[in-house]
């Protein structure tokens, strides 16, 4: 096990830089970082393309800073909930992907998110973890019992469902149980910080919840700033707008 090092400059940068917002605070997260004690990091990663795209590199390099200061960083595979799909920002419900779709989608992954972070680092490497590994084996009423901790009116306040609803577009049950399943990731992890972009903020925030019911401790939720393009939309997959890790220059530029 590593050293927990308490390099202000990195502990600075993880504070500041391309961060949208820390709950519960950042002075919370800056005490448990001078702290010395070891955490557990992560941020999960949804293989729904084939490929990772540069608003992914925000989030990894703080993954990186963590892993600089010898904290556990864990690099989490969304194999189970890309199957599920994330309706976070959606006007409509995503399309439902196969076992084999999200297999092939995730090959790339980690040699691509090697180029920002030191996954096989000799002193401190990064766990690669895959949701499927306990989300894959919850039964019916491991669920249930899961989905008792929230109520439909947390659920439907999301801003995209009551546009659907505004709009008389279908909201599906399978939405609603996303950020149970990204929510319990922490649990199964025993998670003190989660790293994610700001438009995760109510999926990190089931989890924060769920670790202090589950756990009887507190997660730190660390939301960073999105990429957007000119017309100022986010920048991601299924927005069909990103840049992704394989483009050449001239795919980037041209």
């Amino acid at each position: 096990m590593s050293e927990v090092k308490t390099d202000e400059k990195i502990i600075q940068r993880i504070l500041e830089k391309g961060v949208e917002q820390i709950l519960p605070s950042k002075e919370t997260l800056k005490e448990k970082l001078l702290s010395g004690k070891r955490l557990n990091i992560y941020q999960g990663f949804d293989p729904t393309a084939e490929t990772l795209h540069i608003g992914h590199s925000v989030g990894m390099r703080k993954l990186e800073d963590f892993r600089k200061l010898g904290h556990h960083v864990i690099f989490l595979i969304g194999d189970f909930t890309a199957r599920i799909g994330d309706p976070t920002d959606k006007a409509a419900t995503r399309k439902m992907l196969t076992k084999e779709d999200v297999e092939n989608n995730m090959k790339k992954y980690i040699e691509q998110a090697s180029h920002i972070i030191d996954i096989n680092n000799e002193e401190n490497p990064v766990e690669v973890m895959y949701n499927s590994t306990w989300l894959g084996k919850l039964d019916f009423g491991d669920i249930i019992n899961l989905a008792s901790e929230f109520t439909v009116q947390q659920l439907i306040k999301r801003d995209m469902f009551q546009k659907r609803l505004e709009a008389n577009k279908p909201i599906h049950l399978n939405e609603f149980l996303y950020p149970l399943m990204q929510g319990y990731d922490s649990v199964m992890m025993d998670i003190d910080v989660e790293v994610g972009g700001n438009d995760q903020l109510f999926n990190m925030l089931a989890g924060r919840d769920m670790v202090f019911n589950h756990l009887n401790k507190e997660k730190i939720v660390l939301a960073g700033k999105l990429l957007e393009d000119p017309n100022g939309e986010k920048m991601g997959k299924t927005t069909g707008n990103m840049i992704r890790m394989d483009d050449t220059p001239e795919d980037i530029y041209g």
